[in-house]
């Protein structure tokens, strides 16, 4: 529930049990405030890697997620088929202790390891294009098919924690959907995803724990005359507990740079939040500051939605973005201990100045989706399954489900449910 301070005695291992209620998984983020800057969750082990130390011994994995496809219609509601969810991903953490002192409860210094296959790393995907070429011949730029985190990390005697995570996403030669080759092998159909982070999780001060971690990452596609680009991250973040209030005060700092050939977005967020413990439950409100930079050069939208990039085009379009985005998220356990409900929402309001080398400069205020069933809108609802705080089974509910009840008997286009996951300890 709380992120505590590891202590080095048995009182440490019984906090580290409590601590295992606070795992989180993508489908509990996703229900519960769309992020989870402002509470401790497994999931943070992709920005952190020093916190796989927290989590170990346990398996974590999902089945997916499903979204109603943009060329789904109502004709094609009639007809009746089975569709998998998408990017299902697998994965775990394993630790030894290297202590001479394991019966007395002090399990540390212990070092972890660990892994994870086929979780696509979004916040560096979503800059890459759909298809590249000169102007007058392309290519596609395919799906990876490699998809790798690695983990090592390490526990210090005065319960510090080290990390390191990679991750590579690649392909080389071919363009494929479900592992069928789509169209024929080509030399220029490939992709390249590299990105390697180093962690730290530090015990401050005896009520403090603060986090920071640095990183970067390389991506290119196609032909030599398109030269890959670099990516560097800086992410920090503090948990002060606060016993007035039964939880605690959570700052935190992130700077990145992302980029790709086409595309390079500057992100600066800072911000504060609580999380508190609740009775059989768990809040958390936080308020953060954006200040972003998006600079595209060559990139077209197509009328399907896909992205064009142009090596020979030098056309660009720069967004500065300004403003401020508000998230909560909450849980409780209902009815049974085994059971939880969750809900939580963000609202964004950012001032965007748009300028292009074609000219056409305007500015607008832009907010998030309410309801276009992504990660970035509105508001999400979830339920999870805890048994004997070993298995735990979480899931995104479709938000229109109250209102139609997923429509049970009408198509395929209508669901219950958009993501699953599940973790296991032991």
């Amino acid at each position: 529930m709380i992120h505590t301070r590891l202590k080095l005695s048995a009182v440490g291992i019984l906090v580290l049990g409590s601590m295992q209620s606070s795992w989180a998984t993508y489908s509990r983020v996703e229900s519960m405030g769309k992020r989870a800057d402002f509470f401790m969750d497994d999931i943070s082990i992709f920005d952190n890697p020093a916190n796989m130390n927290i989590f170990p011994n346990f398996l974590i994995g999902e089945l997916g997620v499903y979204r109603q496809n943009a060329g789904d219609t109502v004709a094609s509601a009639n007809i009746r088929r089975n569709m998998d969810p998408a990017n299902s991903w697998f994965g775990g953490i394993f630790s030894y202790s290297l202590s001479k002192n394991k019966e007395s409860g002090n399990l540390y210094p212990q070092v972890s390891l660990g892994g994870a296959f086929n979780r696509r790393d979004e916040d560096l995907l979503q800059l890459v294009p759909d298809f590249a070429g000169n102007g007058i011949t392309s290519f596609v730029v395919p799906e990876p098919a490699t998809n790798f985190d690695g983990f090592l990390g390490m526990t210090l005697a005065n319960g510090g924690m080290l990390g390191s995570h990679i991750y590579l996403a690649m392909q080389e030669g071919a363009d494929l959907e479900n592992g069928q080759m789509k169209g024929l092998p080509d030399g220029d159909i490939n992709l390249y995803v590299l990105r390697g982070d180093l962690g730290l999780n530090w015990p401050i001060a005896r009520n403090v724990d603060g986090e920071l971690s640095v990183g970067a990452s390389t991506i290119s596609f196609g032909p030599a005359q398109i030269e890959p680009e670099y990516s560097y991250f800086v992410k920090a973040r503090a948990f002060s507990t606060l016993e007035i209030i039964n939880g605690e005060l959570v700052p935190i700092f992130n700077y990145n740079t992302l980029a790709a050939p086409g595309r390079e977005l500057t992100k600066l967020h800072f911000g504060l939040g609580v999380n508190v413990s609740l009775d059989r439950g768990f809040f958390w409100l936080g308020a953060q500051g954006i200040f972003d930079e998006d600079s595209r050069t060559g990139l077209t939208t197509n009328p399907d939605g896909t992205v064009t990039y142009n090596y020979n085009n030098t056309t660009n379009t720069d967004q500065t973005i300004r403003g401020g985005l508000v998230s909560f998220g909450i849980e409780r356990n209902v009815w049974w201990d085994w059971l939880v409900l969750r809900v939580g929402g963000q609202k964004e309001i950012t001032y965007r100045a748009q300028t292009a080398s074609t000219g056409g400069n305007f500015n607008f205020l832009y907010t998030n989706p309410t309801n276009d069933g992504s990660i970035n809108d509105a508001v999400g609802f979830g339920v999870g399954i805890n048994i004997e705080e070993k298995l735990k089974v979480d899931a995104t509910v479709a938000e229109d489900l109250p209102y139609t009840f997923g429509n049970l008997f009408s198509g395929p286009i209508h669901h219950l449910i958009s993501r699953i996951s599940a973790t296991y300890s032991f």
